[in-house]
């Protein structure tokens, strides 16, 4: 962990006083060589069809928990800040996918609402980066519900570092089911 931290430290610094610029397309293609690398990982395991197959009720039950403590706690903001519940719940229903809740909001409700969205939602995969390994030591699973939709990707790599082989089956699952279900609840809060 403190090995990923520092490198994220050592980015920001040699971004912030080195002009760097980086290829548009890197990051894609980092992120498709990464997602590729634990699918393969994945896809080298005996029986894969009958684990996931047995591992499909708690991908369900992992992203029905997930949205719930999004959305509930999220409105909970609303407590402590100046959003409506209705706001805080919608700000918080990106569930880590900031590039797609940012702009959705931006356009069916509020630009400012829109950047809080993105902050918090950038938020969650930063502290995602830092917490996960921490609280898979408590609850493997609670740590794939912090990251989120990302847990298919970005996260990924720290989640399936941080958590049993078993459990990078259903971190990719739960991803992929925020990744589909997040539009749609973003759409009906909104």
């Amino acid at each position: 962990m403190i090995l990923l931290l520092s490198a994220v430290v050592l980015g920001i610094i040699s971004g912030f006083f080195i002009d760097i610029n980086l290829p548009s397309n890197l990051i894609t293609v980092l992120l498709m060589l990464l997602v590729f690398s634990v699918g393969v990982d994945i896809g080298s395991e005996e029986r894969i069809l009958s684990k996931l197959k047995s591992s499909l009720k708690v991908i369900l039950i992992q992203t029905s928990l997930t949205i719930f403590g999004s959305l509930v706690f999220g409105g909970f903001v609303s407590f402590f800040t100046q959003l409506t519940f209705k706001e805080a719940m919608g700000a918080a229903a990106g569930m880590g996918w900031y590039s797609l809740s940012g702009v959705m909001i931006s356009s069916l409700y509020s630009p400012f609402l829109g950047a809080v969205a993105f902050l918090s939602n950038v938020f969650r995969e930063v502290l995602g980066i830092l917490l996960i390994p921490l609280y898979a030591r408590v609850s493997q699973l609670g740590a794939i519900g912090i990251a989120g939709a990302p847990s298919m990707d970005t996260l990924l790599g720290v989640v399936s570092k941080s958590v049993d082989k078993d459990k990078i089956l259903i971190s990719f699952g739960h991803g992929v089911l925020l990744s589909i279900s997040i539009p749609i609840i973003i759409t009906l809060i909104f």
